[in-house]
């Protein structure tokens, strides 16, 4: 099936594969504008002491990307924090740089969704959406190789306890892009019903020390999409999910 042009501004591609590496490279844009990154750090932290200007990892020079059901290839670079805040804030202004993250969308035979609710001492509190997270150093192998299905899934197990069988995955990835936007998202079948795995996951998320989530939720096809919680490529995701109309 061709890619989907969503109403939200999203195109959805079905890809075959994603591979990732390491590539670092200068990015301009960030040394253009070291003050103005400084200047919005000091703002945020001065809101949220709780924020870290550690490493991320940003995509860059991927231009249009691969045609629906090929397979894509993405280099990362590392940056600060601070820099990818102030680049996202700006709208991902110079296209080059991509924040490119992968998600676990968790999903019951009834074709319920569990998502998480970001906590308030995180970057995005409030917001409703899949166990997701910008690649880091971490998730970097000796080989400069990036497996962004175990990037993703270990955020699925810090943010909301649960671990499930990768075998349970979708083989296939759904690409929702706008502009410098891209999410990954690779759909995993749940052996319990999604309230049942919420259950599970409340109880690890309260052994937590500091659990980055508020809570988890259900969300079926009988749910309005309207909550402003809910961030336009999880909007564009569910309401073509519940509808079939994925590519």
């Amino acid at each position: 099936m061709n890619a989907v042009h969503d109403e939200t501004g999203y195109t959805i591609t079905r890809l075959r594969a994603v591979t990732a590496r390491l590539v670092p490279v200068r990015w301009h844009w960030a040394e253009q504008n070291e003050a103005r990154i400084a200047q919005e750090w000091r703002t945020a932290r001065a809101r949220n002491p709780h924020l870290f200007d550690g490493e991320v990892l940003l995509a860059h020079g991927l231009g249009e990307g691969p045609a629906p059901g090929e397979a894509l290839d993405l280099a990362f670079m590392p940056v600060r924090y601070s820099a990818f805040r102030a680049f996202k804030a700006a709208g991902f202004p110079d296209g080059f740089a991509v924040n490119a993250f992968p998600a676990i969308a968790p999903r019951d035979q009834a074709g319920r969704f569990l998502l998480g609710r970001m906590g308030a001492h995180t970057d995005n509190p409030g917001a409703l959406y899949f166990a997701a997270g910008t690649p880091d150093p971490g998730d970097v192998a000796h080989d400069g190789g990036i497996d962004l299905t175990m990037a993703a899934l270990r955020e699925l197990a810090e943010e909301a306890g649960l671990a499930p069988d990768p075998g349970a995955l979708d083989p296939h990835w759904q690409m929702l892009r706008r502009g410098g936007h891209l999410a990954l998202i690779r759909e995993c079948a749940l052996s319990l019903t999604a309230g049942e795995t919420a259950r599970r996951g409340e109880g690890a998320r309260g052994a937590m020390a500091m659990p980055e989530l508020a809570g988890l939720r259900v969300i079926g096809e009988v749910d309005a999409l309207t909550d402003p919680a809910l961030p336009d490529f999880m909007r564009a995701y569910l309401a073509h999910a519940f509808a079939g109309t994925l590519p």
